[in-house]
């Protein structure tokens, strides 16, 4: 498993799946990775300058190295690095003998610079994505998804979207009780799937919740499984049921039960796609609307206050 760094790479784009694929080593009991770094030079700086770390094997070096996997992080030198023919003419040459190539974040501008992904799906951070879309339109940039898998070619969106990459690929090569014992040694709170939009409903409505309604949507997001009605919601929040409502919807574009359905209808999708829930188990934790068609259940939240 190597990475392959630069001048002004992202550190948590290396670090962060670096970590998991060396606590899936230990949760193995034996070197199931054996992780690498890669660049042109014996020192590479960070996108702010104030990190340098030493490289293992410069490209010299690196052309015997057996190579299974590559890992290509963002930052914001990966544009220097795009016009860097040595490195794009050793990224694609390598890619040859890969079993894997991936990018995180902005690192798939990089692969993209090869040719690699010509045709293909790809996502990447959502702030670049038009970007990477303009640069190469024969990509197929989605920008709301984690990750996405297209034949070897793995491509992540930004940061922290690197550790789910690297949960995904453990479990594909040993299985979902390392990677899940991987995650929880990483204290990661939920296991996202590749699907799961980058910028979550729930993260919107928590964007939003400013006085008086940051408290009250703190307290449905950890009782989704409670029953709640608007006058509670008002109650919380010292106001009259009337005013409640009409201002609830003017700062956050829906109504009180709207965008608690919203949050559980995301949790509940979150936890379904987790595989370790039955559907009777996610709705009880949730208490979602999920798999009810929208009319089905704006009739029924129309019919009572309770939810």
């Amino acid at each position: 498993m190597a990475f392959l760094v630069f001048d002004g790479f992202q550190p948590i784009d290396l670090a962060g799946p670096w970590q998991a694929f060396a606590t899936a080593n230990e949760e193995a009991g034996v070197p199931v990775y054996r992780l690498a770094t890669i660049a042109q030079k014996d020192t590479v700086t960070t996108a702010d300058g104030a990190l340098k770390i030493h490289v293992d094997h410069n490209l010299e070096a690196a052309a015997a190295l057996p190579i299974d996997a590559l890992v290509v992080p963002g930052g914001g030198g990966v544009y220097a690095a795009c016009a860097d023919l040595q490195l794009v003419n050793w990224l694609r040459e390598r890619d040859r003998a890969t079993h894997r190539t991936c990018s995180v974040c902005t690192g798939a501008f990089l692969l993209a610079a090869t040719g690699l992904l010509s045709g293909r799906e790809v996502t990447t951070h959502w702030r670049s994505a038009q970007r990477l879309q303009r640069s190469f339109p024969d990509l197929q940039v989605n920008d709301d998804k984690i990750y996405c898998e297209s034949g070897k070619y793995w491509s992540t969106a930004g940061v922290t979207a690197g550790i789910d990459l690297a949960l995904a690929l453990i479990e594909r090569d040993h299985g979902a009780d390392i990677s899940q014992r991987v995650a929880r040694r990483l204290v990661v709170y939920l296991r996202r799937d590749g699907d799961q939009r980058q910028y979550s409903q729930t993260l919107r409505i928590q964007d939003k919740a400013a006085a008086p309604f940051r408290q009250l949507i703190e307290l449905l997001q950890a009782r989704l499984d409670h029953e709640w009605s608007v006058d509670a919601m008002a109650d919380m929040c010292n106001m009259s049921r009337r005013t409640f409502q009409r201002k609830f919807a003017e700062h956050f574009g829906m109504g009180p039960i709207a965008a608690l359905n919203s949050l559980r209808r995301e949790q509940a999708d979150i936890l379904a796609n987790s595989g370790h829930l039955s559907e009777k188990e996610v709705q009880r934790h949730t208490r979602s609307t999920r798999g009810v068609s929208r009319t089905a259940a704006a009739t029924r939240n129309r019919a009572s206050d309770a939810c």
